[in-house]
């Protein structure tokens, strides 16, 4: 394999003998080696591997527990493990499932065999990856999608509110975007939205909280350790797109503005669409005052306030099940 793409692989084995032996024939692969479970989980908390390949018969803790253990931690829970084994009667292979394994080989083990199931597990894993990121990621922008910003802003949310920490909600949107489709056509349209969402990336820090929600609309959380910091953010936003060169193939420059509404956690806020939508209300006014401008609310001094709850598993916040239609002007 190319180094770009080596994988890793977790080999947790008693047999020194059998480790040495898997080492050398997962030459291709970045292998990290474990003697016992307790040593294989302790390696788990500093790198993550894209497969394990687990001895099930070990002293101490078999690899039934390790998998168990494994399977347990939402972190871990994604990595295949391949159980390599002596124990080959039918009970055995169907524990070695039912406790979470994707796959296993028999001892002794047999090079090719071993080489191809370790291949079609990370291939797997690469693959479950990549869709997993498709699902929270805006195709478009390359930003965090509706789904991703609720998922990702209710832990946000809920700690503002706890600890009475400051907590902004910005919602953008592009003035006049259905002008510019209707005019320039949608290639046009979603070049602006691809060069928009790059500002958002420039200007936007790790610890802020950024997503494209719908159409032309994007929407961030920013926690605010110092006053005026999101007005700022959003200003400089607004100054960047404002000062974007988008052209179409013949050389026409596209105007490019955008508005946007300014929110902040306080004592009636009872939720995450809450605040969204405070920061909505304040989107409109800015599209009313006349658009490319910020309009935000007063900034509150809010005490603690108990979390939201969050939603039932397997369904997503009223904002995320049912998007607000964009602004579009």
């Amino acid at each position: 394999m190319p180094p770009e793409t080596r994988a890793k692989v977790l080999v947790v084995e008693d047999s020194q003998t059998n480790l040495d032996i898997l080492m050398r024939l997962l030459g291709d692969y970045d292998v990290m080696a474990a003697l016992d479970g307790p040593t294989a989980l302790e390696i788990l908390e500093r790198e993550l591997p894209d497969v394990i390949l687990l001895d099930i018969v070990m002293p101490g803790m078999d690899g039934y527990e390790v998998c168990k253990r494994i399977k347990q931690r939402p972190d871990w829970q994604g990595i295949p493990i391949l159980f390599i084994t002596g124990k080959t009667d039918e009970p055995s292979i169907v524990h070695a499932f039912d406790v979470g394994g994707s796959d296993y080989v028999a001892k002794p083990f047999r090079s090719k065999e071993l080489l191809a199931r370790v291949r079609i597990q990370v291939e797997y894993r690469r693959a479950m990856d990549t869709l997993r990121t498709m699902a929270v990621t805006d195709a478009l922008t390359g930003l965090p999608n509706r789904r991703a910003f609720f998922a990702d802003g209710l832990p946000l949310f809920n700690e503002a509110r706890a600890l009475g920490h400051p907590l902004a909600a910005m919602m953008l949107d592009i003035d006049h975007f259905k002008r510019i489709n209707d005019r320039y056509g949608h290639a046009c349209g979603d070049e602006v939205l691809r060069r928009v969402g790059g500002v958002l990336r420039d200007l936007v820090s790790a610890r802020e909280l950024c997503a494209r929600v719908g159409g032309e609309e994007f929407a961030l959380l920013v926690p605010e350790p110092e006053t005026g910091l999101a007005l700022a953010l959003a200003e400089r936003l607004r100054n960047r797109i404002e000062s974007l060169v988008v052209e179409t193939l013949g050389g026409e420059p596209i105007a490019t503005t955008a508005s946007i509404g300014l929110a902040w956690i306080g004592p009636e806020t009872q939720t995450l669409d809450d605040l969204m939508a405070q920061a909505d209300d304040q989107l409109y006014r800015a599209k009313r005052a006349g658009r490319n401008q910020v309009c935000s609310t007063c900034r509150p001094e809010s005490p603690p306030l108990r979390p939201q709850t969050a939603p039932p598993a397997g369904t997503a916040p009223e904002s995320a099940r049912s998007p607000r239609p964009g602004h579009g002007v």
